[in-house]
């Protein structure tokens, strides 16, 4: 099978491209713009989503099957003050790729974001109606309307937090509370905010899962555990022996960890307190287990051991 995975250089994209690459018969494809790519043997392009010709020769000379679309514009103050830029790379260079998947007979998996809906509730099933109330949700959320009407097959792919280890230099809420808890610094999490977050591996068999297999239409894939930013903290505090007495509680945000993961922003509102996925339905569907929070950060911290 050949695969082109767009933004394969992120933090989502060097995960899979690693899983995707050890499977035998596979031919692996990626693009970047402003993160260099390792030489790993697979093949790279260098290339701006929002140039539709670069675009068409990227396709041209992958010729894939099935197209994994992870690059975006993905923190919410970026897009709230770049909307122009953000709808161009969200939806545009969406809706582009859409149309070359189908002009070339590829399938695209289009990766989507918890942040499709309003935050009044949480826990949204796949059939629940998306109300964005950011610039970045509605982005992704027209951007998946355009993957629906451009592609005769498709994939959509919702998530929520996504954690694991980034690549040196860049930065990720899970990494970045380890390193502030062993120093000894205090945070200060929400006990109102939720969300079901989800290890980077886990997440990406669930991609692997919709390359490999035919399962039209849209899917959540995230955490088994709808917990509070404080729980998640705790969880990580526990998972990796620290002192969870450093993790403090508050009612409302009082500070935000440097830097959001690639799919899920770390800004937040106080409108988009209840998000996270059920995942229910595409569990059963692919017919997987998907881990919760201790599972997770236990598969994370036995990673870097191993690494």
């Amino acid at each position: 099978m050949r695969l082109l995975i767009v933004g394969a250089s992120g933090f989502i994209g060097r995960y899979l491209v690693r899983r995707l690459a050890g499977v035998g018969g596979h031919v692996v494809a990626g693009t970047y713009w402003s993160r260099p790519p390792p030489e790993d043997g697979n093949f790279w392009h260098r290339v701006e989503l929002t140039n539709p010709a670069g675009l068409e020769s990227v396709f041209n000379a992958a010729r894939p099957d099935v197209v994994v679309h992870l690059a975006a514009i993905a923190d919410v103050g970026t897009a709230e003050r770049e909307p122009e830029r953000a709808t161009a790379v969200n939806v545009t260079a969406t809706a582009s790729i859409a149309r070359l998947s189908q002009l070339h007979g590829a399938k695209p998996v289009f990766v989507s974001t918890e942040y499709v809906f309003d935050g009044q509730r949480g826990y949204y099933r796949e059939d629940d109606a998306p109300n964005p109330t950011t610039h970045y949700g509605r982005t992704k959320w027209q951007a998946e309307q355009e993957v629906a009407r451009l592609a005769s097959r498709w994939n959509i792919l919702r998530t929520s937090i996504v954690y694991g280890w980034p690549a040196p230099g860049r930065r990720n809420f899970a990494p970045w509370l380890i390193d502030r808890l062993r120093s000894g610094q205090p945070y200060h999490p929400p006990t109102d905010v939720y969300r079901t977050p989800v290890y980077v591996d886990h997440l990406v068999e669930g991609i692997v899962e919709l390359v490999e297999g035919d399962y039209p239409g849209i899917h959540h894939v995230a955490g088994a555990d709808w917990v509070s930013m404080y729980d998640f903290a705790a969880a990580i505090a526990d998972g990796f022996q620290l002192d969870r007495r450093l993790v403090i509680p508050v009612g409302q945000p009082l500070e935000e960890p440097p830097g959001a993961n690639p799919v899920e922003p770390a800004a937040e509102s106080r409108s988009l307190d209840l998000l996270g996925l059920d995942c229910a339905k595409t569990m059963q569907s692919l017919g997987m287990e998907f881990p919760g929070l201790a599972e997770g950060i236990a598969a994370m911290r036995a990673s870097h051991q191993s690494g």
